[in-house]
């Protein structure tokens, strides 16, 4: 069977799905098979459900103690659970823990509710649940340096994998189709009412990306695809689990760690006017990922490290830009900020603020 390929455009689409509340879910889990939540088999539609919050894109639930409950929003095709069943024993069996997905009696790692007009209607999956604490910024260098040792231990276990995805992100870290994008909004919404903010930065974005240099060519490796600091379960300074495998790819490392040490060594919240850029931080999560992959890592791959932090930047902060004029954001704050244009400037203008600090340090790194 062919992959399926999930355009640029498809990816990053205006798609919202209301927040649902915790329904009659029976229909979803009778599909399943019988699970053990520690007191022995039992039905799954049985066990109790409670929301989970925190994600800005899966309705999440916890099944009982030992599981979780997940629809999968439109952007993702039911097949990533393939790649995913494919790939977490695999994992596992290296050491990384990650939540397994459980079968439906069907022998399928989903149940699909086909009909558009019932509030269930959608993908379903059934996870392992991990033990462990979620963080949004890391408190010391000591978990900059767990955090780097347990990424370069994921890339390591699947290095040498020959799993062909069966859902395909194309154009994720397409930095120039961003740019592209970004452009073409800025010709379609010329009266948007953030129209000339957006379009000055957009100058200094186009013009720091052309000063940027040519993309390194580097080898393709499986990734995580999304290492914010949120997809990493901790237990004090010690990583224990690695979690939201649904952006699995095959891509290179310069964008990979360029995404996740962004989110790592940066400062701020992604929507503060006045981010930073942590050395520190920077520093620990580099050495503790070398520690574990630098047997295997070329030159070429440890040299683009630094400059795939400010791609990434320029990258989002474009991204970012367009969405404004677009009016999309999965998780706009209505509290803060006025519409969706405007969170999405905030964070535009973050991303570029993140860019330059970390320009000016890009020597060093």
């Amino acid at each position: 069977m062919r992959p399926h390929v999930q355009t640029l455009a498809a990816f990053w689409p205006c798609v919202t799905v209301p927040a649902m509340t915790t329904p009659d879910l029976a229909p979803v889990l009778q599909p399943f098979g019988p699970l053990d939540d520690g007191a022995g088999l039992q039905p799954a539609e049985t066990l109790p459900v409670a929301r989970l919050s925190g994600g800005l894109i899966n309705d999440t639930f916890a099944l009982g103690r030992r599981f979780v409950l997940q629809r999968l929003h439109p952007i993702f095709r039911p097949e990533v659970n393939l790649d995913i069943a494919a790939l977490t024993p695999v994992l596992a069996a290296a050491g990384v823990p990650v939540p397994q997905i459980i079968p439906a009696r069907s022998g399928e790692p989903w149940v699909e509710i086909a009909d558009p007009d019932s509030a269930l209607a959608g993908t379903w999956r059934i996870l392992t649940r991990l033990d462990g604490e979620t963080l949004h910024r890391l408190a010391n260098p000591q978990q900059a340096h767990a955090a780097g040792q347990m990424v370069a231990r994921f890339h390591t276990a699947v290095r040498d994998s020959p799993h062909a995805f069966r859902f395909v992100r194309t154009g994720a870290h397409d930095t120039a189709q961003h740019f592209r994008v970004l452009a073409e909004a800025l010709d379609a919404h010329a009266a948007h009412r953030l129209h000339a903010q957006v379009a000055e930065l957009a100058g200094e974005l186009q013009r720091r990306w052309q000063a940027w240099g040519a993309i390194p060519q580097l080898p393709e490796r499986i990734i995580h695809g999304d290492l914010k600091v949120s997809n990493l379960l901790f237990s004090g300074d010690n990583v224990v689990g690695v979690l939201d495998l649904d952006t699995m790819a095959r891509a290179s490392l310069d964008v990979e760690l360029g995404d996740a040490l962004r989110s790592w060594c940066n400062t701020a919240t992604e929507d503060d006017p006045a981010p930073a850029f942590d050395l520190a931080t920077y520093q620990a999560a580099r050495a503790g990922y070398l520690a574990v992959a630098g047997s295997w890592l070329t030159p070429a791959e440890v040299a683009a490290i630094g400059g795939g932090i400010e791609r990434i930047c320029l990258e989002l902060s474009a991204r970012f830009a367009a969405d404004a004029l677009n009016e999309r954001y999965f998780g706009w704050n209505p509290d803060r900020f006025a519409a969706r244009g405007e969170h999405n400037l905030a964070r535009a203008r973050n991303q570029l603020g993140l860019a330059r600090a970390v320009a000016d340090v890009r020597a060093d790194l």
